[in-house]
């Protein structure tokens, strides 16, 4: 199994992550860690449907992708691992899924939230599990696309006002 990005981006499979981003890096998979996602019937039959066919799509609760993905179903693959928040992220790493580096794309504002980056607005939960990510040694940036430059996410975080 190849993870060759694992990305937060609360739309989870959309035009960016499959033009930008699997065309980019040559992806032929696409993985969702996402408990609401595998959960709901109507997402997983939409979401593939914005993948072309191909390009493989696995929907999974947050925990089974940790196992799919530690079972090296995906060995042959070049994946995209893709989470729609950083507690998904969290919760992957805790049921035993590897990650070295994590990309923030996209995290939509609403309120509660701070608004860290244009596109990255990150509630308390977000920024708790932020922190136990990198305590773990995993790197995290803000990129929206394979042209724009990596920011280091902590250090926008510690840059926050209080």
């Amino acid at each position: 199994m190849s993870v060759v990005l694992a990305r937060v981006d609360d739309r989870l499979i959309h035009g960016q992550v499959v033009v930008g981003w699997a065309r980019f890096l040559e992806a032929d998979c696409l993985v969702v860690a996402n408990d609401a996602a595998a959960a709901d019937p109507m997402q997983r039959s939409l979401l593939p449907l914005a993948v072309p066919p191909h390009i493989e799509v696995g929907i999974f609760h947050v925990g089974e992708a940790a196992q799919q993905l530690a079972l090296d179903r995906y060995r042959q693959k070049r994946v995209i691992l893709l989470f729609a928040t950083l507690a998904d992220a969290l919760g992957f790493v805790l049921a035993g899924g590897s990650l070295a580096a994590l990309n923030i794309g996209g995290v939509r504002y609403a309120p509660g939230k701070t608004q860290v980056k244009v596109a990255v607005a990150l509630g308390s939960d977000d920024l708790a599990a932020a922190r136990q990510l990198d305590k773990r040694g995993i790197a995290l940036s803000m990129r929206m696309v394979p042209g724009e430059p990596e920011e280091p996410l902590i250090p926008a975080l510690e840059a926050l006002p209080q």
